[in-house]
């Protein structure tokens, strides 16, 4: 009794290095593990990786990933930003990575809200899965980090031929929600009336005035509004502004005339609302208010000098 006792143990030992050397050899790579393991191990990454991830398994299996993809990628894309992962990485990344990533998440359906964080390697032609998209509000071709100055180290790739008729296709869509883009500054430094650039500018403030009345949230004031700023997007060439969007609050979007509760920021070249902006992180925010601030103190002290010699 006490011999089989002693036994025992060795051969459930044996079953067990058994069954190990069985699974072994069924799984021989990832791609071999259940749909719901990998979603798991996704589910610690940042939401682009996430996308790359999957994409990454599909290239590295000869059978049909849609539903692998689906459990991976999920269904939560409103908001896609390319910062939130590697900045080394995101710079690398190309136009065909960008462009599986959107069709990875099926982004024409699904993503609001997109920032190009980092991707200074792009052209712009990766993006043509967002063509006539209905439901994208923001795109911010910056290409910097939120509250950061956008200008960049070198010279992006980011180009005006491949990006403005995605644009054009997206404000042309009857319904189109596109509220806000952030465009590189490539383009708002090379400043031309016959550009292509400068002429997408004119069709986007067409957009705007098609859409009707849009008034101050505060005052109730028609929009656009204020010296200089009769514009939804700057067209004059000669202004600081140019090719920015006026009275629209980068990260709610909503709308308020300058007189209210809305900034400039010098930094990121976009307005804030005072309940969205930051000073800790955009603290040239108020410095376009200081200089307009000393600017009518100059005015009203030379007012007054006239008045007195006039006396």
């Amino acid at each position: 009794m006490q011999a089989m006792t002693e036994e025992a143990p060795i051969d459930n030992k044996r079953r067990r290095i058994a069954a190990a050397d069985d699974s072994s050899q069924r799984i021989g790579c990832l791609t071999d593990l259940p749909s719901g393991i990998l979603a798991h191990a996704a589910s610690f990454l940042a939401a682009p990786s996430k996308a790359l991830f999957a994409i990454a398994l599909a290239e590295d299996s000869a059978v049909s990933t849609n539903e692998r993809s689906s459990a991976i990628v999920g269904n939560q894309w409103s908001f896609l930003d390319f910062g939130e992962i590697e900045k080394d990485l995101s710079a690398k990344l190309t136009d065909d990575d960008i462009e599986k990533v959107l069709l990875c998440i099926d982004a024409v359906n699904n993503v609001k809200r997109l920032k190009l964080t980092n991707c200074v390697n792009i052209t712009g032609v990766g993006l043509e899965p967002l063509r006539g998209s209905l439901i994208i509000e923001q795109i911010d071709l910056s290409l910097v980090v939120h509250h950061k100055s956008l200008d960049l180290e070198l010279a992006p790739q980011i180009s005006c031929d491949h990006v403005l008729p995605i644009l054009d296709s997206i404000i042309a869509s009857e319904g189109c929600l596109l509220r806000y883009v952030q465009f590189p500054l490539v383009w708002l430094t090379e400043r031309s009336s016959s550009s292509d650039f400068h002429a997408f500018i004119g069709r986007s403030n067409q957009m705007w005035e098609n859409r009707g009345t849009i008034s101050c949230l505060e005052c109730n004031i028609n929009l656009p509004s204020g010296s200089g700023r009769n514009e939804w997007i700057d067209t004059n060439t000669l202004s600081r502004g140019y090719g920015t969007q006026d009275h629209t609050c980068y990260d709610c979007f909503k709308h308020y005339c300058y007189d209210c509760k809305i900034d400039f920021c010098l930094t990121c070249q976009t307005d804030y609302c005072e309940d969205c902006k930051k000073m800790s992180d955009c603290q040239n925010i108020i410095a376009i208010n200081v200089e307009i601030a000393i600017e009518c103190s100059v005015q009203n002290i030379a007012t007054n000098i006239n008045v007195a010699n006039a006396m």
